[in-house]
């Protein structure tokens, strides 16, 4: 059985997997890998095993040092032989190379840090931390489908999670699990549920008693989410020369010099009413010279850096206008924005563009909302005429309320 070992290294262009140099006894050469065919010593990163099972690559982390990656090599060996010939194989209790749980999570957060976005990140942090709290295994081959179900009882009956988030942190962890090259553990119905909600929408008495209490940045801000649809971080990251004043277009941009990438690596263009450039013409004009160059973000702080407080700004002037707090949130303007355009008759396709989603799915949710009005009369001018007008009467007496 072939079983190889690569090491995740990072280079000027990728992360990548290059195999590991040995020497003449067959051992790992530590910290000595194989990149487009010559040797170079790159001391970080982890170890990894890599064999096929049905057809399929398989990869383990086994950690950072080359003896415990050796060892875990030939390890495997011999269990995949075992299994081939039928035998049932058991990792014992005391072998020291077995590959902690807490070397796992940190290899894993490792290469999600290298790889994927700082707020996804976090996300997969604060996921890990709470199953290591929930689960007592020190060992990844120790977890069964029983610590699974305490991280799901632990997340909504310690942590006091919502069904939603209960749900995203425990497919956090899988994916963890996943990684790590584990068997399914699970069962059809053990995954955590919630209740797939209805999209809401902010009403324009809400809108209005909000900016009666909001600073100019915060009206401007809350006019762009409403008018343009973008997510958070597009905004906090939108800078000056991505407004087309002459085309009434605002563009969503890679910003390398922010280290920030947009959702799916996917750049868009949104067209914008000219309200909202003039509002933006207005504001410019407003800024210090430096927070008004092209190069500058929009929205910022006092020293032009990114404004990471946006939501909870929101939920402060929500407050001050004597308005529930708990019915604002950022998403809810790009919810909004969906459903304005739907209701004035653009296509679904063309939403879907502007807003950056990728599959019809994520944008027919926001069809219910914008059809409200429409079904309403619709309803109410199905149950007229003579027929049901009749049902009305009983015996002469009529039935309507008030």
């Amino acid at each position: 059985m072939e079983v190889n070992v690569t090491k995740r290294i990072v280079t000027q262009v990728w992360d990548r997997y290059c195999p590991v140099v040995v020497n003449s006894s067959g051992r790992i050469k530590a910290d000595w890998v194989i990149v487009d065919g010559h040797q170079e010593k790159h001391p970080g990163g982890s170890y990894y095993l890599e064999w096929r099972e049905n057809g399929r690559r398989k990869r383990l982390s086994v950690g950072r040092d080359a003896t415990v990656a050796f060892n875990s090599q030939i390890r495997k060996i011999k269990e995949l032989e075992a299994r081939a010939e039928g035998l049932e194989v058991q990792v014992p209790k005391d072998d020291p190379n077995r590959f902690q749980l807490r070397s796992a999570m940190a290899d894993f957060l490792e290469e999600i840090k290298l790889s994927r976005q700082a707020k996804t990140w976090q996300g997969y942090k604060v996921s890990l931390t709470y199953f290591q709290q929930s689960c007592d295994k020190k060992c990844v081959d120790e977890i069964q489908r029983i610590d699974l179900l305490r991280f799901c009882a632990f997340l909504r009956d310690r942590k006091k999670l919502a069904p939603r988030t209960v749900f995203n942190k425990f497919t956090c962890v899988m994916t963890f699990l996943e990684a790590q090259g584990l068997p399914k553990l699970l069962g059809k119905n053990d995954r955590p549920r919630y209740v797939e909600t209805e999209v809401e929408i902010f009403e324009d008495d809400q809108l209005t008693d909000l900016y009666c209490v909001c600073s100019l940045y915060h009206r401007m801000l809350y006019d762009f989410l409403l008018m343009t649809g973008f997510r958070e971080q597009e905004a906090m990251y939108l800078t000056w020369e991505n407004v087309r004043f002459g085309a009434n277009i605002v563009e969503m941009r890679w910003k390398p010099q922010f280290h920030w990438s947009p959702k799916a690596y996917k750049e868009r263009e949104v067209p914008v009413p000219d309200e909202l450039l003039e509002a933006l013409e207005i504001y410019r004009k407003s800024l210090p010279a430096r927070r008004a160059a092209p190069g500058a973000l929009v929205f910022s702080t006092r020293s032009g850096r990114p404004d990471t407080h946006m939501i909870r700004a929101l939920k402060r002037n929500a407050n001050k206008a004597e308005l529930n707090p708990e019915d604002f949130w950022l998403h809810k303007f790009r919810a909004t924005f969906a459903t304005t355009h739907l209701r004035a008759g653009v296509d679904l396709k063309t939403v879907m563009a502007w807003m950056g989603q990728t599959t019809m799915d994520s944008i027919i949710r926001y069809l219910k909302p914008a059809r409200r009005d429409e079904v309403i009369h619709k309803v109410n001018s199905s149950f007229t005429g003579p027929t049901f007008a009749n049902r009305k009467r009983v015996n002469g007496q009529s039935l309507a309320v008030g």
